[in-house]
């Protein structure tokens, strides 16, 4: 089997990481075959580290996002096998020979997702600190099942990747996950924590709360999207992932958290209404942090008691954010239903 790898990085003001993320690339084990940059209008001086790199660089005339940038790249390669890799990542030297690995040796595979290493590539605090653990920890959940939305780190032959017809580009936020939904139902997901690769994260709370909130409000009209493609008899391999019938797919842990999260968020009107119902407010947070309880023991080990307690704070903000995210959604998502046409793939690719 041909096993020549074309790396796409997409990259917008990453000058503090894309070489870090260059130089682990030119470091794997399993060589690529070439290396495409797809610079979306930066306006940092990111472009020119590309210049101490064999790589290619693309420009993009405007700012287009990840979606756009990524399926430049991919147009602009004909190797059969794509590993996209987010310029704000540095992938563990032997990622791409385990993606090839899993590619190989696991039936149906479709994809191989990598997931971020439980350290940031530079610690820049308590928050990047959570943001990195929280996101190592949840997607090391997701090995063995096939659930992995990362494309920060992810193989998928270039085949596929035209069947699917790359990534929506009127998308800016979760268009990973829905180029999920659109891929062919007879291909698996496979998330695996052999292939790891170090973020640099968000390390401030504000920003990294309105990313969030951001990010969730994006959700609901994609399931909404993603329900009536169901309707219309689309089968892809995480239509259900993405859909209403999700909360079914959540385990207890889950589950108790987005209840006691949004709880936590009617308590607040409601103390202000009844005074004497204040205390449901912090109880409720109290349950998020307890449902957390594997996570914050995971954070113990990793940085010990005092992060465990600040990890836990922010986690409750985080989730709160979160519901309130996907909360604020729902009248986008409504709109989605009443007014916008099923949407389809949209084709990414034209092979010579």
């Amino acid at each position: 089997m041909n096993d020549a790898v074309a790396v796409v990085v997409p990259n917008y003001n990453k000058a503090r990481t894309l070489r870090a993320c260059l130089e682990s690339i030119y470091a794997q084990t399993h060589q690529p075959t070439e290396v495409i940059v797809v610079d979306d209008h930066s306006t940092d001086d990111s472009p020119t580290i590309t210049h101490d790199f064999p790589c290619t660089l693309i420009t993009q005339p405007t700012n287009t996002g990840p979606a756009a940038a990524r399926n430049t790249g991919a147009r602009h390669t004909t190797a059969p096998l794509l590993f996209f890799v987010d310029s704000d990542t540095a992938l563990h030297p032997d990622a791409i020979t385990n993606a090839l690995h899993t590619l190989h040796t696991t039936p149906h595979t479709g994809m191989v997702q990598g997931i971020y290493a439980p350290h940031p590539l530079y610690d820049d605090g308590p928050v990047e600190r959570y943001r990195v653990a929280f996101e190592h920890f949840w997607r090391r959940e997701t090995v063995g099942r096939e659930t992995g939305a990362l494309f920060a780190a992810t193989l998928i032959p270039a085949a596929v990747f035209e069947e699917a017809g790359g990534f929506d580009e009127r998308l800016r936020d979760g268009e990973d996950d829905e180029f999920g939904t659109r891929l062919p139902a007879r291909y698996r997901i496979v998330a695996t924590d052999t292939v790891l690769t170090r973020h640099d994260d968000v390390d401030r709370l504000w920003p990294m709360l309105r990313e969030q909130f951001v990010r969730a409000m994006a959700k609901p009209s994609l399931m909404a999207r993603t329900w009536r493609r169901q309707r219309a008899g689309a089968a892809g391999a995480r239509v259900a992932m993405m859909s209403p019938e999700r909360f079914r797919h959540l385990d207890r842990s889950a589950r108790v958290t987005l209840v006691a999260s949004a709880l936590a968020l009617a308590a607040g009107p409601l103390g202000v209404a009844v005074p004497s119902l204040a205390w449901t407010g912090p109880v409720c947070a109290v349950v998020v942090a307890a449902a957390n309880h594997r996570f914050l023991r995971f954070a113990y080990r990793l940085h010990g008691g005092r992060f465990a307690l600040t990890a836990a704070g922010i986690h409750v903000l985080a989730q709160l954010t979160l519901v309130a995210g996907l909360v604020a959604g729902v009248p986008r998502a409504g709109y989605a239903l009443l007014r916008e046409p099923v949407p389809g793939p949209r084709p990414a690719r034209v092979r010579p």
